[in-house]
């Protein structure tokens, strides 16, 4: 067993979290935690006995656990991270505050200074599907953002195609959950019911971790557009590239069956054929379908994830699992 501990177990993202890991046969609850200022109170209707406390990190500690999952807001997890590093026990944060690897990036994306550079540069950047053994000796994880979830997926196998020389273009599409539980107007019934929007465009904090998981450098041009649905979950990235040469569309079907051949939760649809958002809702599962257009030299690519799970809870726990030696899908599939 895996002693674990959930701050802010209260929010959609952290309820999900609390969820799965009650259920995982070799995880055992030991604290769950509202986020800093939060109030006591129940995490689940499904698990009533469940109740998450206001936070406290001697209460954390006490709890003797292994790992600790922080499911904080940026700012907040900037400041607990090394503080339970400290106490030995390992992090997996789903905040953006350990994606980035240059501390620089904070101030105009994140609206903070990183007090913490050293942790940049050890955090594994946990996009499960594309990590090489790094997540069994971390102690720091950064769980990778919704949107660049879906975008990386589908992007990374094609990288060393991808014409540089062309702008990447992410058109995607997010369920208003992806914005946390506030009371913020924007997000509210009324404005949100039967309305569908772009916000976000060059200011959005996600853009920095999609350049940085392309590896496009500064140069490159990656126009990312963030639009809100009226839907309470899921996400929908359409995406447009260019490639260096023309390529066919079993060299791409080759690309995917590469990169996830060894991966339970990720479905590439035949050429042509393009994922909907209904078939990952609720689910810890991606699917990526793809277009050829020009006579192979563009293509427009299609990934679906749930914005909660394999955006957030379930690719934390798919972290989880892999850092402490048990099957990728413990818990996770049915």
């Amino acid at each position: 067993m895996t002693n674990v501990a959930v701050v802010g177990a209260t929010g959609y993202a952290g309820a999900e979290l609390t969820g799965i890991l009650a259920r995982h046969p070799h995880a055992k609850i030991t604290g769950l935690f509202s986020s800093k200022g939060g109030a006591r109170g129940p995490v689940l209707s499904t698990y009533p006995d469940l109740i998450a406390e206001p936070f406290d990190l001697d209460a954390l500690v006490a709890g003797g656990p292994d790992v600790a999952f922080l499911a904080t807001p940026n700012e907040v997890s900037a400041e607990l991270v090394p503080e339970i590093l400290e106490h030995g026990i390992k992090v997996i944060d789903l905040s953006g505050a350990y994606r980035l690897t240059q501390p620089a990036l904070y101030p105009a994306w994140y609206g903070f200074n990183h007090e913490h550079p050293a942790l940049l540069g050890e955090a594994v950047y946990g996009l499960t599907e594309m990590c090489n053994g790094e997540l069994s000796k971390a102690r720091l994880v950064a769980n990778p953002g919704c949107y660049p979830t879906s975008i990386l997926l589908a992007l990374r196998p094609l990288t060393y195609i991808l014409d540089r020389e062309q702008p990447v273009i992410c058109d995607s599409k997010s369920g208003v959950s992806g914005a946390g539980k506030k009371s913020d107007l924007a997000w509210s019934f009324a404005e949100v019911s039967g309305n569908f929007k772009a916000y976000g465009v060059g200011t959005h904090r996600h853009e920095p971790e999609i350049r940085q998981g392309l590896h496009l450098g500064d140069r490159a041009t990656l126009v990312f557009v963030p639009h809100l649905l009226p839907t309470v979950r899921g996400i929908l990235s359409t995406m447009h590239v260019a490639f260096t040469h023309a390529v066919s569309a079993q060299e791409v079907t080759q690309l995917y069956a590469d990169a996830f051949a060894d991966a339970p939760f990720v479905k590439v649809l035949p050429a042509g054929q393009l994922p909907e958002m209904k078939s990952v809702v609720n689910t810890p599962n991606a699917e990526i379908g793809f277009q050829l257009l020009q006579s192979g030299r563009r293509a427009v690519i299609v990934s679906v994830i749930d914005n909660l799970l394999k955006g957030a809870a379930s690719q934390a726990v798919q972290n989880f699992n892999r850092m402490c030696g048990y099957a990728e899908t413990e818990a996770l599939k049915s």
